[in-house]
């Protein structure tokens, strides 16, 4: 079997074996594993928890559907995640029709704003402690506008629920940008850095997350094996890349069809994975239609054990979203990203003109290697005030009838004179 695995042959014939390979893995013999498992720390999930899980990986379908029609054939990588965990602290800031939207785009239909927030908390704390030779943190900071009051239920929900450090910072200091970005470069491992540009004069909240991932790989790729070898873009021409290989047959979890290939490769424990979902033709659009919550699901329970020898690319990608606003209000997000009377009535206890959100900046990197993956995402959520722009025309009040008059002393309330007038010109 391992013979047939390393025969040299045109991509597409690769794959169909593999895809071949995927649907008969029941009659495969297993071997054991090239290196020791590392015991996780399993618990069940709580309803709560599955609830969130499943919006959570809603939300983030959706999300890879909009941004992946936009960037066709563009190297694209993000953390729908880290994103899920900005937009859920923010929208504690709404209420009445602005909260529907936020929880419908995010996908709590049917769960109260307290299930939501528990259920986000509850989910965050069950990763961080998964698995011990996983290192992955997760964090959230919320900065304000110095002289301004975050409304103290807002505040406190965010330190309960998103564990978020929350600031005052003088946002017309130069150094503003500086604090925030420090922030994220020591929560990124230093992956993310300089991430926010500037700080727009009328900014009076950002709300941030960050996320961090570093894992080896359960079955590590010798990098005596790795070889400059073709790979075939679609529409393109062939490229050659660094293509890692395992060397040796080891054991994988997969499920096929004749049209795809759904791939987990494990890290450490086996907790956590890359999921590769391939195709024949390598047409990531049409591969995109399988992406559903549902599939998913039946992936992960219908999925076998196979033996196989792996190569794949090794690979970096940074990429940046300097604005999610159309994006995110093509899922329906749109009210918040207009000023609006009911935007963010619960996010100061002084009085504010009115609010919105003006960028949700994201930025992630990846990168693929012999060893492993070390990844890192931020999410910031931009708030600003609305400023009156430039002097407004005066009100004309004109006292064309008659009317009563009187000369007062202010402090005392003395009325000194007093009179009215009938007609101007008697």
């Amino acid at each position: 079997m391992k013979a047939l695995i390393t025969i040299k042959a045109s991509g597409k014939k690769i794959l169909g074996f593999l895809f071949f390979l995927i649907i008969t893995a029941g009659c495969l013999p297993s071997e054991d594993p090239l290196t020791g498992r590392v015991e996780p720390n399993l618990r069940a999930l709580s309803a709560t928890e599955e609830r969130l899980s499943q919006s959570s990986t809603k939300f983030a379908i959706d999300l890879f559907q909009q941004i992946g029609n936009k960037e066709s054939e563009k190297n694209l990588f993000f953390s729908p995640f880290s994103i899920h965990q900005a937009l859920s602290m923010t929208m504690n800031g709404s209420q009445g029709e602005i909260l529907e939207e936020f929880k419908n785009v995010l996908r709590y239909q049917g769960l109260s704003l307290d299930e939501a927030n528990q259920g986000s908390k509850e989910l965050t704390e069950f990763l961080l402690q998964l698995d011990p030779k996983v290192k992955l943190a997760i964090a959230n900071a919320i900065w304000y506008k110095q002289g301004y009051q975050v409304y103290a239920p807002f505040k406190e929900i965010a330190q309960r629920y998103y564990h978020a450090e929350v600031a005052a910072l003088d946002m017309g200091n130069p150094n503003a940008v500086n604090v925030i970005n420090n922030w994220i470069a020591r929560q990124t491992n230093n992956l993310i850095r300089d991430m926010l540009d500037n700080i727009p004069e009328n900014a009076v909240m950002y709300l941030v997350n960050a996320i961090y991932f570093k894992a080896d790989w359960t079955y590590n790729f010798p990098k005596a094996n790795t070889k400059k070898e073709k790979f075939f873009p679609y529409n393109g021409q062939e490229v050659m890349v660094d293509m890692m290989d395992l060397g040796k047959a080891a054991g994988f979890r997969s499920y096929g069809t004749a049209d795809y290939g759904y791939l987990e490769i494990p890290y450490s424990s086996g907790q956590y994975n890359m999921g590769v979902l391939i195709g024949q033709e390598g047409n990531t659009a049409a591969l995109a239609s399988y992406l559903t919550l549902e599939n998913l699901e039946k992936w992960k329970k219908d999925a076998r054990d196979i033996n196989l020898i792996l190569k794949m690319p090794k690979f970096k990608i940074q990429y940046r979203i300097p604005n999610m606003a159309e994006d995110l209000m093509a899922l329906g997000l749109e009210k918040p990203f207009d000023y609006h009377p009911d935007n963010f009535t619960k996010l100061f206890s002084n009085p504010t003109n009115y609010l919105k959100i003006n960028r949700v900046i994201h930025e992630a990197l990846i990168e693929v290697d012999e060893k492993g993956t070390e990844a890192a995402a931020a999410t910031i959520v931009e708030i600003v005030e609305r400023i009156n722009m430039g002097p407004s025309e005066p009100v004309v009040l004109t006292l064309d009838r008659p009317f009563i008059f009187f000369i007062q002393e202010k402090h005392s309330g003395a009325i000194l004179f007093m009179g009215k007038l009938e007609n101007p010109i008697e």
